[in-house]
């Protein structure tokens, strides 16, 4: 499904994308059968309600560009401009159309094992399509697997993205995917990690995001989010050199260090 602010199609169904619009007009139906009623206390807080959802609406929609390529944080990201490039779980490809666009002499080899129920046609050719309506078809490859036990040689790539991916993973996933990241990227590569954050932004368009089991999953041991996450890629190997948020995400940039492949 195509948004309102973009070409692509990332193909997120309609309660992650439209869902609010259904709600808007639920709370409209309300708020017009009360005052019909002249229950004007209840018309007022459905009229709230209208207000809210559609608010959501614009949220989801402009700040979270749910249909959108994902942003590049940072300009530090292989800065070299050139280079291959894995997305680990790159799902329709918000990510790898962000790494072609903004790298566009960059390859990109895209890995998933295609099982996000929330994604419609959640499948290689859907994100070929998405490549190719970045003009970027040619320097993508998609390639089935799992983020905890990656099919690529040592130090394969130059760079690494992973967005919204790694944090659905559990306690016992998310240390394997990063290590997985840390042996097939080469030493002085940077790695670029997105995960949800339940800020007020996610708080605001759907409450319950804020128990999303991937946030709750990093907090073993209590902590901040950017502290628990820093401690992980610590563990896996990396040198984190760059974090920061935007609306409804903390982000990582790492680094491996030269010479040997793992300390």
């Amino acid at each position: 499904m195509h948004s309102l602010i973009s070409p692509f199609d990332f193909g997120y169904t309609w309660p992650w994308t439209y869902g609010h619009l259904l709600l808007a007009l639920v709370f409209a139906g309300g708020a017009a059968l009360a005052w019909r009623f002249k229950a004007r206390r209840t018309a007022y807080v459905l009229a709230a309600g209208l207000v809210w959802a559609l608010a959501a609406f614009l949220v989801v929609q402009y700040g979270f560009r749910i249909n959108a390529p994902v942003a590049l944080p940072t300009a530090r990201f292989l800065e070299q401009g050139t280079g291959r490039v894995l997305d680990m779980g790159s799902g329709s490809g918000r990510a790898t159309v962000m790494v072609l666009t903004e790298r566009p002499q960059a390859r990109v080899v895209a890995l998933d094992n295609w099982s996000a129920d929330y994604i419609a046609d959640n499948s290689p050719r859907h994100l070929l399509a998405n490549a190719a309506v970045a003009g970027a078809a040619d320097r993508v490859e998609a390639v089935t697997g799992d983020m905890r036990k990656l099919p690529f040689e040592d130090g394969t790539f130059d760079g690494i993205v992973s967005t919204y991916a790694i944090d659905h993973l559990n306690r016992e996933g998310i240390p394997q995917a990063l290590a997985e990241a840390a042996r097939v990227l080469k030493p002085e590569g940077t790695f670029l990690l997105m995960v949800m954050n339940g800020d007020g932004w996610m708080a605001f368009i759907m409450p319950p995001l804020g128990l999303h089991r991937g946030l709750g999953a990093l907090h073993g041991g209590g902590g901040n989010i950017e502290d628990s996450w820093t401690s992980r890629l610590t563990d896996a190997g990396f040198e984190v050199i760059e974090r920061g948020r935007a609306p409804g995400t903390v982000y990582f940039l790492a680094r491996k260090p030269g010479g040997s492949e793992r300390e």
